[in-house]
């Protein structure tokens, strides 16, 4: 920047907003750009609605999610699927006992279906206490007799499972702001993710055999049943999946490994 340079407001490069209404046509004008890739044929979709996650929970966000879904329906699509991503725990697949002792704050996933109409929540697995170095865990419900959800009267819940692969954000942050997770040996860490990843595959493939039965009679692409994987290939964070001079291809292969154990326990995916 030169010294000639002024900041409209003070350190801020570029203001972050979300418009309350498409008078200028900015929405119109992204969604444009965004449905080449709606109207892919690899791109995932629910019930024929293109799926799209929010980061996060921000409120003022949520008039242009609906100006979307308008968009998205004269386009063609009956909907959008909305889903965002919350820090909390899988309220089946990990317990963390009273959630005051915790000083990261757990957020509750109903104050989002209720209020805001998404129709999933992301356990997303930021950092935090409560979840530091621990793997999902596949609930005794599920576990005990074999008859899964049938037996026990479970429910699917609208949680999808988060998983973290590795962490450590010293690279860019002060040490005391730091978290890392991955100072153990690389194969504890790739353990910790094999235990979780099953656990999700197997809650959602393993535990509700009356739900598999509705499935098997639909279009692939109707399903609503997702992972999502903590990796977007933020390597100053230490997250991703591909190969690594630490790590090797051992993520990739976690990935492939689980996945056919899954099936082979009989279990549809």
């Amino acid at each position: 920047m030169g010294p000639e340079f002024v900041f409209r407001e003070a350190g801020v490069l570029q203001k972050q907003y979300f418009p309350k209404d498409d008078e200028e046509g900015k929405i119109a004008e992204h969604y444009n750009w965004l449905k080449q890739f709606f109207h892919h044929p690899n791109y995932i979709k629910v019930d024929g609605k293109p799926v799209l996650m929010m980061y996060q929970k921000k409120p003022s966000s949520f008039p242009v999610l609906k100006i979307l879904k308008e968009l998205a329906i004269a386009d063609g699509f009956p909907g959008m699927f909305y889903t965002v991503g919350l820090t909390k725990p899988h309220e089946d697949l990990m317990d963390i006992g009273d959630v005051s002792k915790w000083e990261t704050p757990v957020q509750k996933s109903h104050v989002a279906f209720s209020k805001y109409e998404f129709d999933k929540v992301v356990s997303y697995p930021n950092p935090a206490d409560w979840n530091e170095k621990r793997s999902l865990e596949v609930p005794q419900w599920c576990l005990g007799g074999g008859g899964g959800a049938k037996d026990s009267g479970k429910e699917r819940i609208r949680d999808i499972a988060g998983i973290i692969s590795s962490f450590d954000n010293t690279p860019r942050r002060n040490y005391e702001d730091a978290n890392l997770w991955s100072s153990d040996a690389p194969d504890v860490v790739v353990g910790r993710f094999r235990t979780s990843l099953h656990s999700a595959l197997y809650y959602e493939a393993c535990c509700f055999p009356n739900d598999m039965q509705e499935r098997i009679k639909k279009n692939r692409d109707d399903d609503d049943r997702f992972i999502l994987i903590n990796a977007m290939n933020e390597w100053a964070e230490g997250m991703a999946l591909e190969p690594s001079d630490v790590y090797g291809r051992k993520f990739l292969e976690t990935i492939r490994d689980t996945k056919r154990t899954v099936i082979e326990n009989g279990c549809t995916l």
